[in-house]
């Protein structure tokens, strides 16, 4: 297993998020996923979120003996998934906050991915359900409504 290494304060400013001028609602997931992706894949990070790139354990054993000393790649890895994990959750809107669940990245994209992609049976309730509940308020224009709807 390769040594993974802490990212740079170099990579991490280059990583920042604050590139998207999009955040993910309920309405855009495909778009969102088809920019998050590329910008993930292009600066070697989509390792953390497809699994790739996976956690090693905290201890690795000693060859003497049956003692243990802790992993300094696990470290790393700690830290660079809490970076990606960062990169996402700034990329998520307010009202798509609510789907946000995990401990790592990949927990954070999965559960995303869960709420969001078509053809998905709990997405087809969670839209059922917000369109019976949604409601015309009274200032509002009927083409606001409709937009909103």
């Amino acid at each position: 297993m390769a040594m993974i290494q802490s990212f740079t304060n170099v990579e991490k400013t280059t990583h920042n998020s604050h590139k998207f001028a999009f955040k993910l609602s309920p309405t855009n997931y495909g778009f969102w996923k088809q920019m998050i992706q590329p910008f993930l894949v292009t600066n070697r990070l989509f390792g953390y979120i497809d699994g790739t790139i996976q956690c090693p354990p905290p201890k690795t054993a000693v060859t003497t003996d049956t003692a243990s000393t802790d992993n300094p790649s696990y470290l790393h890895w700690i830290t660079n998934d809490a970076h990606v994990r960062m990169i996402l959750a700034s990329t998520i809107s307010e009202a798509s906050y609510q789907h946000v669940q995990g401990t790592t990245s990949r927990d954070l994209w999965l559960s995303l991915e869960r709420a969001y992609a078509p053809n998905n049976s709990s997405r087809e309730y969670t839209l059922k359900t917000q369109l019976l509940k949604i409601e015309m308020k009274g200032d509002e224009t009927s083409s606001a409504y409709l937009t909103r709807a």
